[in-house]
């Protein structure tokens, strides 16, 4: 979580990243604490101990709690915010605005967050007037395109600026009217920028069928090739996509006749085992190839256990 704040990324991209790369978790340990740090807790200030010790300002506090220890920078009532100190909150970053006026960062984002401030982001830039004025003209998705920008990022600054979003369904041209039904809605949807419920619900209102539905039924002709060649040649045939060949297989219970792939038997493995690789390939009718396939695949799993 903590490498994901500093990069400013999800911790979910993060994760999927190292999986991807091999890289184990970071174990992070809990550190005792020592008898000369725990002395430094009353006689110093956070920020001088987080130094020192190299330990976060969350967790020397919540050791100053445990201990009933109260530091010199202990305030028992936060200080009234002034005006100067207001119109600093989110010109920079929380810690900065904090050594600034001599508050801690927590206090600063509570605050900013108190007053509706947005934070300080120096890997966004700058909003120009120009494109201010695009905000609420347009959906949020079609402004992103156009500015090259996140979605995110221009209803945040349009929610900020207090612009209604954009009504999609207050008007529709001619001509994105007559593409409706022509292909299925997620597909127009995509093209002209629009969400897939405000095309729906344009189609339905202007009773316009689908000439090109996403689903389309299965055929007698259609169900008879199910299972007589592999899923996949299958699809390709007929126009649909794999998993859709896949599911309506499986929903009838129809097995494969000729699959692309032969599962090896308990009685096969063995022979892998005490057989040379051609004469395995002889008694299983399978290629020397996939032999030796699946002998290294067989290694590498032994390996890895």
């Amino acid at each position: 979580m903590l490498l994901a704040k500093r990069l400013k990324r999800t911790l979910t991209s993060v994760m999927a990243k190292r999986e991807v790369m091999g890289i184990q978790p970071f174990e992070q340990k809990f550190r005792t604490w020592m008898a000369e740090e725990l002395v430094i807790l009353a006689s110093l200030p956070v920020e001088e101990i987080a130094r020192r010790t190299g330990r976060t300002p969350e967790a020397i506090l919540q050791q100053r709690g445990l201990r009933g220890i109260r530091g010199p920078d202990h305030v028992e009532v936060e200080p009234e915010w002034t005006k100067r100190e207001l119109k600093l909150l989110g010109t920079a970053s929380d810690e900065e605005i904090g050594r600034r006026i001599g508050r801690p960062a927590s206090a600063v984002a509570a605050r900013r967050t108190k007053e509706h401030i947005g934070k300080s982001d120096p890997l966004r830039r700058p909003w120009t007037k120009n494109e201010e004025r695009l905000l609420g003209t347009a959906s949020d998705f079609a402004v992103a395109e156009k500015l090259g920008r996140d979605r995110t990022t221009v209803g945040d600054r349009r929610t900020e600026l207090g612009i209604r979003a954009w009504n999609e369904d207050a008007y529709w041209s001619d001509e994105e009217i007559r593409l409706l039904g022509t292909a299925p809605d997620r597909q127009i949807a995509a093209r002209l920028g629009r969400t897939l419920f405000s095309m729906q619900n344009k189609r339905l209102k202007m009773s316009i069928p689908m000439s090109k539905p996403a689903h389309r039924s299965w055929t007698d002709e259609e169900i008879k090739l199910i299972g007589t060649m592999p899923d996949h040649d299958l699809a390709r045939r007929l126009g649909r996509h794999p998993s859709t060949v896949v599911s309506k297989r499986l929903a009838l219970k129809i097995p494969y006749s000729e699959p692309r792939y032969l599962w090896w038997k308990p009685h096969e493995l063995e022979l892998l085992r005490t057989l040379p690789e051609e004469e395995v390939a002889r008694q299983t009718g399978r290629t020397l190839k996939a032999v030796r396939l699946k002998k290294l695949k067989l290694r590498k799993r032994a390996t890895a256990t």
